[in-house]
């Protein structure tokens, strides 16, 4: 019975693809053994290839003791096992997060890496409706507007899914006995400082006892309505994304006039696209940093918005761009003597080469200059105060004012890279190339700068 109710959802949710290689998240707990059978006894269906996950949060001191339960689980079954430990607390102390919170963080975080390493199609965790409604109770204490009152997604960015969403945990450990699983028992669930615990063993059963004994059946039907619908809106947002997205060399950015022509609602789902490409970790987004987005797009404001996870958004352009923080260096200058590769204090690399004018181009982030003026040796520098540009016609440009009309933010300008030839500033990176030396249709031969 349990079985067929989770291959129900499993079909309805198209969960799964025929031949997928799946990753599950296994603690060692009740839910994650359970998932780990429910799987495996439907591998054959689905021709589906297992794989194990646990990660070790070195919370408790008998936490080698888990990891060592799981791994003879998997080689019971025959099943990979993918073993990781990390001090949660101290990450937690480190980026001032909750034990729950960098927990949440750092595992992702290792299954995301996990699935574009291995190539896995999906990851399954074992998130069951008592879960659905902590989540939902949560985030309305915390505050939410309607995808939070959505809960835990049953599939997110076709990557994750979660078999188990719609089942309660007391189907779970029913099945789990008619099975005689075994499975370990974690205290740090009934630890009371941490607010899930309280919402599931204080507010859930004040409100079954006071209220509603159904209420999370009831919690199930809405939130099968909203999955539905968020579904369809996550749909329209990736159509949308794709449209405006392009890239500034390698940094995420959005077309502003497009965006701000987009219903804030799918503006939002938007963001969180964004987040996701780039590596923003979305536990730790708040309606503040929406706020300040949507105060960014629609109001002129210039930021930057600062966002978690050592990222920002500014506003350019025509466009808003989604980076890591931005840290100023020390002055510096580079002699360029030859052609080769040169690293920079960003610590990216500089290629320099030289190839026919002939030959076409797409190369990312470089720039292109004639090799019949630019010449060897050429210094590569930061800018520094007084520096001027050749600007026809009227002879020189103080480059901090070339800068401030471009609209580059005052906190890129710092870093802006500087190409200097015989004494002289001949290019500014992506922004600018001294007439003389732009390449002509004449030009035999073209040194190419190229940030790798």
């Amino acid at each position: 019975m349990f079985i067929n109710t989770i291959k129900k959802y499993i079909e309805k949710f198209n969960l799964f693809q025929k031949g997928d290689r799946v990753l599950l998240g296994i603690s060692g707990g009740l839910d994650s053994v359970v998932l780990l059978e429910v799987l495996y006894l439907l591998k054959k269906d689905y021709e589906l290839k297992l794989f194990v996950s646990h990660y070790d949060h070195k919370i408790r001191k008998d936490s080698l003791e888990d990891a060592s339960f799981v791994y003879k689980l998997c080689k019971e079954k025959n099943i990979p096992f993918f073993y990781t430990a990390a001090s949660v607390p101290a990450y937690a102390k480190r980026e001032k997060l909750s034990l729950e919170m960098a927990g949440r963080e750092l595992r992702y975080n290792l299954w995301f890496n996990l699935a574009k390493k291995y190539d896995f199609q999906k990851i399954a965790l074992a998130h069951h409706l008592d879960d659905l409604a902590e989540e939902i109770f949560m985030k309305l204490i915390r505050g939410t507007g309607k995808r939070g009152l959505a809960g835990i997604p049953i599939k997110r960015e076709e990557l994750i899914v979660r078999p188990f969403l719609f089942v309660t945990k007391e189907e779970i450990r029913k099945f789990a006995l008619e099975k005689n699983l075994n499975w370990r028992e974690d205290y740090t669930n009934k630890d009371l400082r941490f607010l899930r615990n309280k919402i599931r063993h204080i507010l859930i059963p004040f409100l079954e006892k006071h209220f509603n004994k159904n209420i999370k059946k009831n919690i199930k039907k809405t939130a099968l309505i909203i999955a539905e619908e968020e579904e369809l809106i996550e749909e329209f947002a990736k159509k949308k994304f794709e449209e405006i997205k392009f890239y500034i060399d390698r940094d995420l950015s959005l077309k502003l006039h497009e965006l701000k022509q987009i219903p804030s609602v799918l503006r939002r789902r938007i963001y969180f696209i964004v987040f996701q490409k780039v590596g923003i970790p979305i536990f730790r987004i708040t309606y503040k940093h929406l706020e300040s987005l949507e105060n960014l797009v629609i109001k002129r404001v210039k930021g930057p918005v600062y966002l978690p996870g050592g990222f920002l958004a500014y506003r350019g352009p025509g466009y808003i761009t989604f980076t890591q923080k931005v840290f100023s260096f020390p002055y510096f200058a580079i002699k360029i003597e030859t052609e080769g590769e040169y690293s920079l204090p960003t610590k990216q690399k500089l290629k320099i080469f030289k190839i026919k004018n002939q030959e076409k181009l797409n190369l990312p982030n470089s720039m292109i200059f004639s090799a019949e003026k630019l010449t060897f040796p050429f210094v590569i520098r930061k800018r520094k105060p007084g520096d001027r540009i050749f600007w026809p016609p009227i002879g020189h440009k103080k480059l901090k004012k070339f800068l401030w009309e471009k609209e580059i933010p005052s906190y890129l300008r710092e870093n802006v890279l500087v190409i200097e030839h015989i004494n002289k500033i001949i290019g500014v990176w992506n922004l600018y190339i001294h007439p003389e030396y732009k390449v002509k249709k004449d030009t035999k031969e073209v040194i190419v700068l190229q940030i790798i």
